[in-house]
């Protein structure tokens, strides 16, 4: 994952000679790619999306003696689609150059959670992420710099107690969970540990909030939350030098990578948010 372990960004590497039989992989057993045969001396590459929430994914294909019936180019090949839920796609066809000769071929994958066409409505405004009238000072807000920077840049960091009440900052449906770890520190080898909770939102961007505690999570995969919902309780999980919550819009893009989104709060509509800042809900 990212930074902070924030989205689950995989990639799979397969080497086949000569091609004699269809293969796949899968991971995270969400998303699935692999190749079947169409004719003699051809055959399709395909992605799968196993979930019902939408992925962005990008497929690498390397190959020797093949071409492409549906792609400019030879040799290599980058392909990036978004797949909604529960879809499967061939996305190339490969065809042998030279009949009598081997061929070979190999792939790998990047993928990440939404669509990278979202459109983000800028005129949302968002609740604070925490239970109304509660009041935390913001300790790293946007363009920050210990960790907020290039796809964080528009993430913000909240200080706050471990257990204090988490709250759904906009509508929509849990997509992932983690709540299992316990470690935390300010070292980038303990991202990998973060607890988090991510949301699909309408618009197809994706709510994050991260470093919950130790079996923090109280919403389960394919939840419908509305805005102000109790969904976890805060921590010090993951990447954290201190106990707070980290929360930020995030965007969907090519290659496995993402991008921050800034926004706005209903309690203070017209300020971009930075470090020292007092936000009351």
């Amino acid at each position: 994952m990212k930074l902070f372990n924030l989205l689950p960004v995989l990639a799979l590497f397969i080497l086949m000679s000569a091609h004699a039989e269809d293969k796949s992989f899968c991971s995270d057993n969400w998303v699935c790619a692999g190749t079947e045969k169409i004719r003699l001396d051809e055959f399709g590459y395909w992605v799968e999306n196993k979930k019902p929430f939408p992925v962005t994914i990008t497929l690498y294909v390397k190959a020797e003696n093949l071409k492409s019936l549906d792609h400019d180019g030879q040799g290599y090949w980058e392909i990036t689609t978004v797949l909604p839920g529960k879809e499967k796609r061939q996305v190339l066809h490969l065809k042998r150059i030279a009949n009598g000769q081997p061929t070979r071929d190999s792939y790998e994958f990047d993928w990440i959670p939404g669509s990278m066409h979202a459109q983000h409505d800028d005129n949302y405004r968002y609740l604070l992420p925490f239970a109304k009238d509660a009041d935390y000072r913001v300790v790293q807000g946007y363009g920050g710099g210990y960790s907020h920077r290039g796809a964080s840049r528009y993430a913000l960091d909240f200080a706050m107690p471990i257990g204090t009440p988490i709250h759904a900052a906009r509508e929509g449906v849990v997509i992932d969970i983690q709540e299992s770890h316990w470690r935390g520190g300010a070292s980038r080898r303990f991202a990998k540990y973060a607890n988090f909770i991510v949301i699909l939102h309408e618009d197809g961007t994706t709510g994050e909030y991260y470093h919950l505690k130790k079996e923090g999570v109280i919403v389960s995969v394919g939840d419908e939350v509305k805005a102000g919902d109790l969904i976890g309780y805060s921590g010090n999980t993951g990447f954290s030098s201190l106990p707070h919550l980290h929360f930020a819009v995030y965007k969907a893009r090519s290659r496995g990578q993402y991008q921050s989104l800034p926004v706005l709060f209903q309690r203070a509509p017209n300020t971009y948010q930075r470090r020292g800042l007092r936000l009351t809900d």
